[in-house]
């Protein structure tokens, strides 16, 4: 095993995630709240993103997401991004309140470091890296240590495509059985598994929206015993 991918959210930043959706809709309607259409711009937000996370278009998601949320607002794109990128530096850092930090996970990040591995936050690129860099903050964690960080700006496919996955693979050199996905949920995380990856689902915010299914994968803790996993690697 050369790498380790991380998802990021409810992972390395353990979250509430209807509190953060909730925190983060109303700090984006405030930081476009001179705009005549403000009230529109959170739920359109959603529906663009839905849109990219099952785009098959060979273009990145920045581009699809702006042309799509273009297409729906009464603005050009140009006036739109100028503002979100201001929030992104400053407004964002209210919908810190809904995350915390693991202990567990900071120094797991750090044994692996020591011990050479590649590290990778592989999270749905669906947030610009301005937004990657604060969770990652959030998480108690130092950007410096990871080799490679997914981005909206960057990726052109979503989780849970298997194009996501070949694409940070192929971004970084590596074979599917070279890496360990350590993620918290089922389906956008443990799809790896079908290119030959091996997993470790962390369930203390584990999702999972289909229950009565089995899950497969290789490992299964929490925060906790993934460190203890990490130690012994």
């Amino acid at each position: 095993m050369k790498a380790i991918l991380f998802d990021l959210d409810g992972t390395l930043l353990p979250m509430d995630v209807q509190e953060f959706m909730a925190l983060y809709g109303k700090a984006v309607t405030q930081a476009f709240i001179d705009f005549e259409e403000a009230s529109a711009i959170f739920p359109q937000i959603l529906k663009s993103l839905e849109a990219i996370l099952f785009s098959k278009e060979a273009d990145t998601n920045y581009n699809k997401f702006f042309n799509h949320f273009e297409e729906h607002m009464p603005q050009e794109k140009e006036v739109y991004i100028n503002r979100f990128n201001k929030f992104y530096e400053d407004g964002f850092e209210t919908v810190k309140a809904a995350t915390a930090s693991s202990s567990d996970m900071i120094k797991a990040v750090e044994i692996l470091k020591s011990k050479g591995y590649k590290l990778i936050i592989a999270t749905n690129p669906i947030f610009p890296m301005e937004a990657n860099k604060s969770r990652i903050r959030w998480a108690g964690l130092d950007i410096n240590h990871f080799d490679h960080v997914t981005s909206f700006e960057k990726n052109t496919s979503c989780k849970p495509h298997l194009e996501f996955y070949q694409e940070v693979l192929k971004e970084n050199g590596l074979r599917a059985e070279e890496v360990l996905m350590v993620g918290n949920d089922v389906q956008e995380d443990l799809i790896i598994k079908a290119l030959g990856a091996s997993t470790y689902l962390i369930n203390d915010h584990l999702i999972n929206r289909k229950p009565n299914e089995d899950i497969n994968t290789d490992y299964c803790g929490s925060y906790k015993d993934f460190l203890s996993f990490v130690e012994n690697l």
